[in-house]
This record gives structure tokens, C-alpha cells and sequence, in this order.
């Protein structure tokens, strides 16, 4: 059970966000998996099929259910690298503070300082969320290459894993491990959001990274 939350930690970490004032919303992404390891495919009924991010100049709130009444929020300060976790679990709620060195130590995919790198394909295009995509090639050290659709309609996106794309990316993959997750826009809202959905709600516990940490270890049993 850590590890699927772990893993969901990753993909909302590594979803791009909006650098620029141009862009206000919310972006509906679907989630599929493949190669799932043994402990993750028994509990397969319980992945998201779908994720939310919302989005400002500023700041981003990626929100996913975990199934069985637990949700997962992840809201990130762009201009602070900071953020917040927040973890519903069957009715114990936590709100895990996180530095912006706390956040790229959760990063799995970050084994080094060496920045992607993009081969864009010539005449490579398909339609996603009604954005016309374009296709590339990036190669992440740790991940090896894979596919990535962006589109130039929509403001660049400012992320770790896609930093220097000529686009914002609509569809791409991300490796866990043996896992595989595709990650495709089935949604574009332009929108102004509520301030809100970027803090902390009532209700929730405060803790520090290592907190959180003991926290999980007694609840998913070390």
C-alpha cells in the first residue's frame, strides 16, 4: 500500500505546471498502467483512472483518489519550489509541509542534475483534448527515451522531469521502477479558480516530512 501511494507521490510531482499568466484552469488527465509489480497488481482495483490538476501563475493542486474513501492532494508554490501533501486516509487526515529540498529528494526520477533531452519528430501530430500535439523524443537520464505529445497552444510547461520542451505536454509517460504510467489530457478548462483550493482545509494535521514518514511506517506497517 506504501508504495502505490508512494508512486502516486511521483506522478503528481513530475506533472507539469504553468510558468506563465496566460493560462488559469483545470486539466483532466487519464491514467494507464502497465507492468505492474506483483504487490501493486493486487491491488490494481484501487489506481485512479483519472487525475486533476489545477493550475496558476503561481501554483499548482494535482488531486487523485486512492480508492476505498482515500484521496491524495499535492499543491506546489512555483516560485518557492515549496508544497504541500495532503492525505486523506479512510478519515485520518494529514497535511505534510514540504521544503522545496524535502520535494526533489521525493523525485525518484531525479538521479542527477543532467537536464532531458528533446529529438522533436518532423510530421508527428495527433489531437488531444482538442489541442493539436506534436510529437518528441526525450531521454531522462534513469528512464531511458520516451514519447512525449505537446502542444504550442498552450503556454510551456516548467517541471523537472520536462524542463526545455518547446511545449506543454498533454501526453506522456512516466516510469516507476517496471511501471509504466501513460498520462493523457482528456480535458482543458480555462478558468478562474478559488484561492482556497490552494491551502490547507480544516481539519487536517500539520507535520513535518519525517512525521509524515513514522506516520506511514505505522499505518502501512514499516
Amino acid at each position: 500500500m506504501k508504495k502505490l501511494i508512494i508512486a502516486f507521490m511521483a506522478v503528481a510531482i513530475a506533472l507539469p505546471t504553468l510558468a506563465q499568466k496566460s493560462f488559469e484552469g483545470t486539466i483532466t488527465f487519464s491514467l494507464d498502467y502497465k507492468d505492474l509489480p506483483a504487490e501493486m497488481a493486487a491491488m490494481s482495483a484501487m489506481l485512479p483512472d483519472e487525475m486533476t490538476t489545477q493550475v496558476t501563475s503561481t501554483k499548482t493542486r494535482i488531486e487523485q483518489s486512492l480508492g476505498m474513501g482515500m484521496s491524495q492532494v499535492t499543491i506546489v508554490d512555483i516560485k518557492k519550489g515549496s508544497g504541500v501533501l495532503l492525505m486523506d486516509l479512510m478519515g485520518k487526515k494529514m497535511a505534510m509541509e514540504m521544503t522545496k529540498d524535502e520535494l526533489e529528494k521525493m523525485d525518484k526520477k531525479k538521479t542527477s542534475e543532467k537536464k532531458p533531452e528533446f529529438k522533436y519528430v518532423d510530421g508527428a501530430t495527433k489531437t488531444i483534448a482538442g489541442y493539436k500535439c506534436e510529437k518528441a523524443i526525450v531521454s531522462v537520464e534513469g528512464a531511458g527515451e520516451l514519447e512525449i505529445y505537446y502542444t504550442k497552444d498552450l503556454p510551456a510547461g516548467a517541471s523537472k522531469q520536462f524542463e526545455g520542451l518547446e511545449g506543454f505536454p498533454l501526453e506522456y509517460t512516466i516510469k516507476q521502477g517496471p511501471m509504466t504510467i501513460l498520462v493523457s489530457a482528456t480535458d482543458v478548462k480555462q478558468e478562474k479558480l478559488d484561492k482556497k483550493l490552494f491551502e490547507i482545509p480544516e481539519g487536517y494535521d500539520k507535520m513535518t516530512f519525517e512525521e509524515f514518514q513514522k506516520s506511514m511506517g505505522g499505518m502501512m506497517g514499516g
